[in-house]
């Protein structure tokens, strides 16, 4: 699965087709807030609007940070699957900075490159093996997008 073969565009819907599936394995009153997310990254797709800092504000705020969630569950494949929808996140994040001309990024998003999507494909396959059919029917289809 080559990621550089995706337009922008592509590599975001990729990346939150994936976290979508990814929420499925949290808890149900997590869910909602990652649902809200991943709607302004639906947002972000069809205006470009500057969206960056907002979609940041979901990984990183000190009541419910994604990060924060994160990082105090106790269930690995939760874990995983935060991991999965705070790369997606992020990458969305970041190119709703670029898109706005910003050069420099908070240190969460700094670190985001094509490179994240390895590590949020294996995330999701963590949380389930057969994840894999899912992850190649969502890129096959956006391929087909081109």
């Amino acid at each position: 699965m080559d990621i550089d073969c995706l337009t922008q565009r592509d590599k975001a819907i990729f990346a939150i087709r994936l976290a979508e599936k990814a929420n499925f394995y949290l808890q149900a009153d997590n869910q909602n807030m990652v649902k809200e997310a991943l709607s302004l990254c639906w947002k972000w797709i069809e205006t470009e609007s500057d969206l960056g800092e907002e979609l940041y504000f979901f990984l990183d705020n000190e009541e419910n940070g994604f990060t924060l969630l994160q990082e105090f569950e106790e269930d690995d494949i939760k874990t995983s699957a935060w991991n999965c929808i705070i790369d997606a996140i992020a990458i969305v994040s970041r190119m709703a900075y670029e898109k706005m001309g910003q050069r420099f990024f908070p240190e969460a998003i700094e670190i985001v490159d094509d490179g994240t999507f390895s590590h949020m494909i294996s995330a999701l396959i963590f949380c389930n093996d057969t994840e894999k059919d899912y992850i190649a029917s969502v890129y096959d289809a956006c391929l087909k997008e081109q």
